[in-house]
């Protein structure tokens, strides 16, 4: 429980009266944060495993061209979480705790239905358009690829915004549940839709549209619950401001800078797989991408697991940033955070440099072994990006998130331009020192940031 913060014009006799309430509702903090804590950690090894699993599953019934072609259209799934529903959902959880202290639940969530309903038909135009473009220039495969791939990125974009609320409300067992089903079931479905009919990346879309949809509905429900237990009273249309007045100009304007960078982090994100697919074809993306992937699921584990935990937390301590002292205590959060994160990564990489044969063999198999030395080169690479952000916290903390454009776009800037130059005079090893460059010096800029912040916080 957090406890409601203190008055300028409270005396100091009060606050030493105060002492002994707040001890005796230490223990009762620490069983919750302990709860939440079980449940954030079950949800984020859930997904771990769920990935593998996922990833063993579909090795086995896709050869590498295909599972290339499928690292490729979860590219674009990538594309619309990033440049639309996440920075919106950013937003939501961000503005969710503020409006509950402000009375406002009723206005948040009318803003929240619009924002969505905005977005969905927008992505709808723009993917019938594109996959129209590719069946006239005579691509139908790829018209079709791109289509599939659209509607899951709709699907998992809004089934995405309702776990934000989840998250900012700390729902952790709702949040670990759903995260856990649709990386698992995605992938199963994807293998049973292959085995009954015949190996093909489209199919395998099928499978993960299917399982979204089915995930989707269960986080609708649980929405819906959210909603009644926080408000009551039915919404009605008078709560339904301007989108750019009010509430909803808040929220644009704390999501219009993750909107611009987020296509931006898309080209960082994807550039690894499409700059393979340029000169090499599908059949070196799949190989590269199992070892690209596995890299990138203990960090995942990692980053989710606190990101979760400690960030709600720390947010919800701040609360407006009115308050020096709190704002104070949210920053420690966020560092603690941010250190218990660089130890795992120390640990990751000598590990996998010892057994890295042997890792990609139990979660593929011999045909997706031949990159296997990249990954503990690839776990520090990517471990360096997910250090960055861990680093730009602080500047989300204090509702500055225009601070990392610069960093951003410069960070996507060079991983593109620099995997499509070395990958091409230097083959997947070009690939690697391309994201490695870019994403040591996205480090070097958030850690400037953290400092300037640290200095006149």
């Amino acid at each position: 429980m957090e406890l409601p913060a203190q008055g300028v014009e409270q005396s100091v006799f009060n606050r030493i009266k105060d002492r002994p309430n707040l001890m005796q509702g230490a223990p009762m903090n620490l069983r919750l944060l302990a709860g939440e804590a079980f449940w954030v950690f079950i949800g984020q090894a859930g997904v771990a495993v769920a990935g593998l699993i996922g990833l063993k599953l579909l090795t086995q019934v896709l050869e590498p061209p295909d599972f290339g072609k499928l690292a490729i259209a979860n590219t674009i799934v990538i594309l619309i979480g990033s440049s639309s529903f996440g920075p919106f959902g950013e937003g939501l959880s961000r503005f969710w705790p503020i409006t509950k202290d402000r009375g406002e639940l009723n206005v948040f969530y009318a803003l929240s239905n619009r924002i969505t309903k905005y977005i969905v038909c927008a992505l709808i135009a723009v993917a019938f358009f594109v996959s129209f473009s590719l069946l006239l220039f005579k691509y139908p495969d790829w018209a079709v690829l791109t289509a599939l791939s659209s509607l899951v990125g709709i699907v998992s974009g809004i089934y995405g915004l309702r776990v934000g609320i989840f998250t900012a409300s700390r729902q952790r067992q709702r949040t670990s549940i759903l995260h856990i089903l649709t990386i698992f079931l995605k992938p199963l479905f994807a293998t049973v839709f292959v085995v009954l009919t015949f190996s093909q990346v489209n199919i395998a879309l099928a499978g993960y549209l299917t399982a979204s949809l089915l995930v989707l509905l269960l986080a609708e429900k649980w929405y819906r619950q959210t909603v009644r237990e926080t408000l009551p009273d039915r919404m009605n249309s008078g709560t339904e401001k301007h989108l750019f007045d009010g509430l909803g100009k808040e929220i644009l304007s704390y999501s219009w800078p993750s909107i611009l960078w987020g296509v931006f982090g898309w080209i960082h994100m994807s550039c690894d797989r499409w700059s393979l697919q340029a000169f090499y074809g599908s059949e070196v993306v799949g190989a590269f991408s199992v070892i690209s992937q596995f890299s990138l699921y203990p960090l995942m584990l990692c980053s989710g697991f606190l990101g979760t935990l400690f960030s709600p937390i720390a947010f919800q301590k701040a609360g407006d940033l009115s308050q020096k002292h709190l704002r104070e205590s949210a920053r420690r959060i966020l560092l603690v955070m941010t250190g218990i994160f660089l130890l795992v990564l120390l640990f990751l990489v000598p590990v996998f440099s010892l057994f890295h044969k042997e890792i990609i063999l139990l979660v593929s198999n011999e045909k997706f072994v031949h990159f296997s030395y990249l990954l503990p080169v690839l776990t520090a690479v990517w471990g360096l990006f997910y250090l960055g952000q861990f680093l730009t916290n602080f500047g989300m903390l204090l509702n500055r998130p225009a601070l990392y454009i610069a960093p951003k776009i410069i960070l996507s800037l060079m991983a593109g331009i620099g995997t499509f130059y070395l990958s091409r005079h230097m083959g997947p090893v070009g690939v690697v020192w391309g994201l490695g460059v870019a994403n040591f010096c996205y480090v070097v800029l958030c850690s400037f940031i953290a400092v300037k912040l640290f200095r006149t916080w």
